[in-house]
Order: C-alpha cells, then structure tokens, then sequence
C-alpha cells in the first residue's frame, strides 16, 4: 500500500489549496526509495522516474541536471555520499506536496 507523506494544506476564500514544499528529510528518504535495484546508488533512468513521480515536466531532463550537481566523482550515479548535492538540487526547485497531488512513497 502506498504511503503518502502528511501535508498541511490551508484552505483560502475559494477552496484554494496551499502547498507545503517538501523537506530535505523526505525527499532523501523519497530518492532512497527510487533505488530498484537496491544497489545503493541512483541512476539516470531512476532518477527520471523520481522526478516524474515528484511532477517534473521534463524529467529526463531533471535526472541529467540533477546528475549535473550532485555527481561529485562523475561516476554517471548519485550514490549515498552524493545524496546531499541531488536533495539539495530538488530544495531549490521548490517541489511541494498537498492533499490535492499527494507525492507517493510506496515500500520497495
């Protein structure tokens, strides 16, 4: 069964909902979780399938800048070491959570 992550959302005059962005916490434990293989590390086809899942118009494109900044030793993977530098990309891209488009954590 899926897990969702909570989220606060405030409703405003016209059912407006806000977003509340995710935190570094989360969207570390959200990349862990994209690891299929389970060999500790993410690679690009993960990574595209992370950022797809996070609501990226282009996530392909997402996964090769989020290689870009996070893969210290070039490598081509974020591995835990590099987990820091690929959450931080995704902080500043702003992705946001609410109850209208829940991100889906689901057990691997």
């Amino acid at each position: 069964m899926p897990l969702i992550y909570p989220s606060i959302t405030i409703t405003i005059g016209n059912n407006k909902a806000l977003s509340v962005p995710l935190t570094a916490e989360q969207l570390k434990g959200f990349f862990e979780q994209c690891d299929k293989n389970g060999d500790g590390r993410l690679d690009r086809a993960e990574l595209k399938e992370a950022f797809k899942r996070l609501g990226a118009m282009i996530p392909s494109w997402r996964a090769a800048r989020g290689i870009h900044h996070a893969d210290a030793n070039g490598d081509g993977y974020i591995d835990e070491e590099e987990m820091t530098g690929l959450v931080n990309y995704a902080l500043r891209l702003g992705y946001t959570v609410n109850e209208l488009n829940p991100v889906r954590f689901t057990k691997i």
